[in-house]
Order: C-alpha cells, then structure tokens, then sequence
C-alpha cells in the first residue's frame, strides 16, 4: 500500500506542476491548487487506514531523559529552534556561579566590594568624581576608591585583597598583615562610576625614600601574593646610604609579574684624620729646674720634678725626678730616678732607656754615660679592611655596609732620667745643687678613622623570608665607593729636661723625653654592591624569565688607604717612629643573587 500511495502523489503532483505551467489565466492557477490540496488529502486518508506497530512512526515513544527524545527526534539541549516552550521543572537551567579565589585576570567578577578594597591614583580621571570634581577622599569600595595603598592596608575591614588600579602612587608601601594586591587593573569612569576590569601592564609606585619601596615585616601566619605591580626606590643622597626596592623579613611572599627597581647607592663618608680626636695638644711637659738653697747651714736641696704628660685618649708618659743635693750611698736620693711610660717604650737606641746616671741597670751593671733621655714610642697597627665578601650586615632595618678598620694611635715616648746630683757621693759645703727633672715623653698620635661603606642598590633584601618570582623584572643600580681611611696624627714631641742654668758649669739637668709615635691611617670603607636578590636564612625560588631579566649596575671601588702619622722633629729629640698606613678597602660586587653568611 505504501508504495501505491507513493506513485499516487507523485502522480498528483506532476499533474498539478503541468498545470501551474500551462496556466496563462489566474483561474487555471487556482485549480492547480485546489487539485494539489486534494491529492495530499486523499494520501491523508489513505495513510489512516494503516495500522503502524512501530512507537517511532507513530512518535509515541517515551522521554528517556529531561530536554531528550529516546528515538533521537526530539529538543536537544543547546537548540533553540527545538527547544520548547516550557521546559517544566526537569530541564537543567545552567547558573554562573563567581569563583572567589580567582584572579581579576581569569574571573572578572571577583572585582567585587565584597572581596577587596580598591585604590585609584589621584588627580585621575579613572579614580571617579564627586561633583565633578576628582575624589580626594574615599570609602574603599569600587565607586569610591581609597587614593593610596596605605589607605586601603589600613581599612581591610577582615578583607585580604586590594585591588590597584593603574597609576603612579608616591608613597612607601608597609606591608604587616597577609594580604594578595593586584594591579594591571583599569577603572575607566562610567555614568554610574568607576567600572574595573583587568588590562595588564602595571600600577606603578614611587617610593619617595629609598630605605624601601615595599616592604613586608613579620608576616607570620598566612602569606603576602602581589601580582601586576610595579616599586621603584629613588637613588640615596645621604653618604653612605643604600637604596632598596624590597625589603621583607620574616615573611612569605609570593611575587607574579612584578617590577622593582632600586635607584643608586651612595659613596662612603671618609674616614675622620686622627687630629680631629687629637690624642693631645701643645708640647709635653719639661722636667722642673733644680731647687737651690745658697743659706749658711747648707739645708739639703730637692732635685727638680719630672714632667706629667697624661694623654687625652691614649697613654701617658712621665720623667724622672732629679736627685737630692748633698747626698750619698748606694740608696741615695742624690740619685735621679727613671723615666717611665704606658704602656712602656721598648729601648730601641742605646742610650735611649730613660735611666739616670749611676743608677743600677737591668742587668747589675751601673749607668756611666749620662742621665738618659727616653726611648721613642712605638707605631700601632693600621687599620684593617673588613674580610673579603663581608660586604655588610642585613636587618630589619635594612643594609648596613662595612666600613674600614680604624688606625690604632701611636704609643708614647718615655720620659727622660732626673739628673742625678753632680756630688752624689762626694757632698762638701757649699756644693749641694741637686739635679733637673726628665721630660716627659711626647704622645702618640691618634689613629684615622676606616672609611664607610659604599651604599648599596638592592632590588630585593630578604632576611629570614621565603619568596617565590615567577615573570618578575628586577634592577638594581651603580653602588657607591668605599669611603677614605682617615689619615693618623703625628706624634708629639717629648719634653725637655729640667736646668738651672745659673748654677753654672757644675748644674745637671734632666733627661729630654722621647717622641710619641705617628698614628696610624685607618682603612679604606668596603665597596658599595649592586645586587637582584640579597639574602640571609631566606629560601628563594623564580622562574627562568625572572633569573635572566635581572638588571645590574656597577659595584663600588673598596676606598682608599689612610696616610701615617708621622713622629715629630720639632723637639729636643730628632728621631721617633711614623704610624702604619691603613689597608685599601676591599672593592664591592655586581650579581644577581648574592647569599650572606
């Protein structure tokens, strides 16, 4: 049957297709119609009197599935045309659901009041109006952005995101509470107020001092994430001073696409020259004359007293006093005493010990030259440059570098022998003089100041931290010299010693004193260091983009040595012992990571 109605309405409808053609007049047209409405009527008819056994022809079959026909015929989901008009409670209605722990740049709605607070540079258009008029002050949220990142730090509400939109901040960033900032945004002004999405690129901040563009201290529990951020610190003016973009201790931090950039550091101060803590000042003391009596009953006469020269830092030296008049024996005061010095001046000269004439000596013999001037002061060590890598120390506080070693000051010189009564032993009327007192020895001078270190520029300084870089750019600058060793002081001469020059040819008078030594120079500061990452019981991971895009400057030169002091030539005595020169300070280094120890 099936194919007879088949061939029936082909039938029909060639007849109908003849028809339509043939027509020239609207009313053969409208038969063609009527005879083609017929034939698919009859093939209706035709069709009702067969009974089907198949669900799918019949299209009875049932629903498998909500929004799906068993036999493949029926609404799918995702097709409109299909889909029908009332789905009923068992069709699937997909919802967008926000992620909260996405970042703006894969889930726009995380840009939400509820979730972060959010800061926009001012004068900007970006950062919304009031009036028409830039918003100086605001409440944190989208509409009303805070102007600063200190601000928005300070007002987290229990929130741990703040959201920076791009702009140039001048402000140093303190970190102290775990929190994740995002910049890269955008907040283009719409009627309603600042619309925020993510665009890339980098919200800037400008440190006005270079201690530090960002910090992070202390942040025990939890973790600091910043994302598409920029800090630069400004070059140092201060001598000596470093200048550093991140400083973080005793924290965890997490760094993605973020720039820092440290200025220059600055050259050490130079080390203070030994006269500007002068170890003395004027001449040592002189021995004191004899004390003559001319009376009848020749009363015994005191020798005179020897010179006191106690120095303003370091040592002191004193002389002799003269012997006795008129006296006699071994033990007698008739004998002038030795001068003396601290710390004591090795005999470096003969004839230099400071010992009066016949007294006994070291080694049991007797003094039968003179009354003797002291010895010379000897020289102190320079100053020592600090140990090679040692470049400074690393705090909370942030980079302090190594200076040189101070000059060590010259040591004094003895003072010279009391003279010793000419009649010692051999006393007869008339003849009682005594003898003169020993001039102290001279001071030494004092030791140069070591030069200060050279300021450093550190892209990142981290003591006791853990940091992950991942797509960072870091740049350090030139670093500073190391400062000039101070110059030491010249020595002092001795004193001389103590005369009457009236007592004529039979006077004695006392020994000079000898010269306190030159100090000695102080080293040269160490080298300023230009450093990407500087660290100290820190653990630091980065990618490979982040290793190779670590800018550098210049290290600094380790300063240069301080002079000697020399021993002075303006006394009694001509000869005396220069200070030691300071050592030359060992030069800084350029390196991308550099691990204290």
């Amino acid at each position: 049957m099936k194919l007879v109605l088949a061939k029936a309405a082909r039938a029909a409808t060639r007849n109908a297709e003849r028809l339509r053609r043939a027509g020239r007049h609207r009313g053969v047209r409208i038969c063609a119609l009527i005879l083609t409405v017929l034939c698919a009527i009859g093939l209706a008819v035709a069709c009702a009197d067969r009974v089907s056994d198949s669900c799918t022809e019949l299209r009875t079959c049932a629903i498998a599935d909500a929004g799906s026909v068993a036999d493949g015929d029926g609404y799918q989901p995702g097709s409109e045309a299909d889909a029908p008009s009332d789905a009923g409670p068992d069709i699937a209605i997909d919802r967008f659901v926000c992620d909260p722990s996405k970042e703006p740049k894969d889930e726009p709605c995380v840009l939400d009041d509820t979730l972060g607070v959010f800061v926009a540079s001012l004068p900007s258009a970006d950062a919304g109006t009031e009036a028409g008029t830039a918003i100086v002050s605001g409440d944190g949220s989208h509409l009303r952005p805070y102007p600063t990142i200190g601000q928005a730090l300070a007002n987290l509400g229990g929130r741990t995101r703040i959201y920076v939109c791009n702009g140039v901040y001048a402000e140093q960033v303190s970190i102290a509470t775990s929190v994740t900032m995002y910049g890269g945004l955008v907040c283009s002004t719409g009627a309603a107020g600042p619309v925020w999405s993510y665009a890339g690129g980098a919200a800037q901040v400008n440190s006005p001092s270079p201690a530090y563009a960002v910090s992070v201290m202390g942040v025990a529990s939890g973790a600091v994430t910043i994302e598409d951020m920029s800090f630069a610190s400004p070059s140092a003016t201060a001598t000596g001073a470093s200048s550093i973009a991140a400083l973080i201790a005793a924290s965890s931090v997490s760094l993605r696409r973020v720039t820092l950039k440290a200025g220059n550091g600055v050259a050490g101060a130079a080390g203070a020259d030994g006269i500007a803590m002068a170890n003395y000042a004027g001449v040592a003391p002189s021995g004191g004359p004899q004390v003559w009596n001319s009376s009848p009953t020749f009363t015994p006469v005191s020798g005179g007293p020897g010179g006191v020269n106690k120095c303003a830092q370091y040592g002191n030296s004193a002389g002799g006093h003269g012997g006795l008049g008129c006296a006699a024996g071994p033990a007698s005061p008739g004998l002038g005493t030795a001068g003396t010095a601290m710390p004591p001046a090795p005999a470096t000269m003969p004839g230099r010990d400071g010992v009066s004439y016949e007294a006994v000596l070291a080694d049991g013999g007797t003094n039968t030259t003179d009354n003797d001037p002291g010895a010379d002061g000897v020289a102190g060590e320079g100053g020592v440059a600090a140990p090679a890598q040692a470049y400074g120390t690393l705090s909370p506080s942030g980079w302090m570098p190594s200076p040189g070693g101070d000059g060590a000051p010259g040591n004094p010189g003895q003072g010279g022998a009391g003279g010793t009564d000419p009649f010692y032993n051999a006393c007869t009327e008339g003849q009682s003089i005594g003898g003169g007192g020993g001039g102290a020895g001279g001071c030494g001078g004092a030791g140069g100041k070591g030069g200060g270190g050279g300021g450093a520029s550190l892209a990142i300084a981290a003591l006791n931290a853990t940091i992950d870089m991942q797509q960072c750019v870091l740049g350090a600058g030139a670093a500073g010299a190391g400062g000039a060793g101070g110059a030491g002081q010249d020595g002092q001469a001795g004193g001389a010693g103590g005369d009457d020059v009236s007592l004529g040819p039979v006077h004695k008078p006392g020994a000079a004193g000898g010269n306190g030594a030159g100090g000695s120079g102080g080293a040269g500061g160490t080298g300023g260091i230009s450093v990407g990452i500087l660290y100290l019981g820190s653990m630091i991971t980065s990618d490979m983009p982040t290793n190779q895009g670590i800018r550098l400057g210049p290290p600094g030169a380790g300063g240069a040595a301080g002079a000697a002091g020399k021993h002075s030539t303006a006394g009694v005595l001509t000869t005396g012992v220069d200070g030691n020169v300071g050592a030359v300070g060992v030069g800084g280094t350029s390196v991308a990571f550099l691990k204290l120890m």
